[in-house]
């Protein structure tokens, strides 16, 4: 694992510890703590967002966010985006859209120039106060749905259009980079 990766993945092993934490006791945050350690992240968010929703415990916008981006990393997006939309908790200004929930828009009205005829991008994770957006680049597929995985990620605004910002899925930790950006980019803060 070379250096920029080995950063990537502490980092967000830190972000894991600490979305674990939101559980009220030690034997639940054990185990999920354990899914991360023995490479089992998936089983992980599932018990962690089943937890989250069986206690009924409160959640803010970002590790809502957090969530989100954490299952999207890890392929879990479809299955648990609609239970993390659910979890309890004032979201704020922070919101998780779950896919739909939102209209779709083709990339190259977002990012001119885009060559990706037939690649469409999912308003994800955005501020409503201000209308910075992260959205998923998705292929669509010949049958009418869309690839499992995102191409890219951008960050784009839908009221105060700032200049979008690409970040390729393919760089080391480029959701929690479009997820920071929308942070930084947001006029509500």
């Amino acid at each position: 694992m070379d250096d920029r990766r080995a950063r990537a993945y502490a980092a967000e092993g830190a972000v894991w510890s600490r979305l674990a934490a939101l559980l009220p006791t030690a034997e639940d945050v054990d185990e999920v703590q354990a899914c991360w350690d023995i490479g089992e992240q998936e089983g992980g968010l599932d018990a962690l967002v089943g937890r989250l929703l069986e206690l009924g415990l409160p959640i803010g916008g970002l590790e809502r966010a957090e969530l989100a981006v954490m299952a999207g990393q890890w392929g879990m997006w479809d299955p648990l985006g609609a239970r993390i939309v659910a979890c309890a908790g004032e979201p704020g200004l922070l919101r998780v859209f779950e896919d739909g929930a939102r209209k779709t828009l083709d990339v190259r009205s977002v990012v001119p120039g885009r060559p990706s005829a037939g690649s469409v991008l999912v308003p994800w994770i955005g501020c409503v106060g201000c209308g910075v957006c992260l959205g998923r680049v998705h292929t669509r597929e010949k049958w009418g749905g869309l690839s499992f995985v995102a191409e890219s990620y951008v960050v784009f605004g839908t009221e105060r259009p700032p200049e979008p910002r690409v970040f390729d899925r393919e760089e080391h930790g480029a959701v929690w980079s479009a997820l920071d950006a929308v942070r930084g980019g947001c006029a509500c803060r």
